[in-house]
């Protein structure tokens, strides 16, 4: 071998550390690390899979959910004294902004208190 195709190969040595999937975490903030690890963790490596979040339970929450109601409009049920005209009337008020604030505050000054 000749010395330009030594270079070449150690370049592309080079160049394959640097590109490299299996590379180090980089250095940050402690409060960062997990999503970091996460990033930077090849697929399979600790055995489990990646959760797919909660959606579908949510999405099949909802579904139910409007199929009681839809039942309940239909059929004039009440169910715990609550029927499906109450329901509307619920979602459709207003809500008080002002209450929202207060209870906001406080939630920060509970946070606040515990650190």
């Amino acid at each position: 071998m000749n010395e330009s195709e030594l270079r070449r190969r150690e370049l592309l040595r080079q160049t394959r550390k640097l590109y490299d999937e299996r590379r180090e975490v980089p250095a940050v903030h402690p409060r960062y690390g997990r999503i970091c690890q996460e990033l930077y963790s090849p697929r399979g490596e600790e055995g489990e899979k990646p959760s797919g979040g909660s959606f579908y339970i949510r999405l099949v929450a909802g579904i139910i959910c409007f199929i009681c109601f839809v039942y309940m409009d239909q059929s004039d049920a009440d169910i715990a004294e609550v029927n499906s005209t109450s329901i509307v009337n619920e979602i459709e008020k207003d809500i008080d902004a002002g209450l929202i604030g207060g209870l906001r505050k406080q939630a920060e000054d509970l946070i606040m208190y515990r650190e």
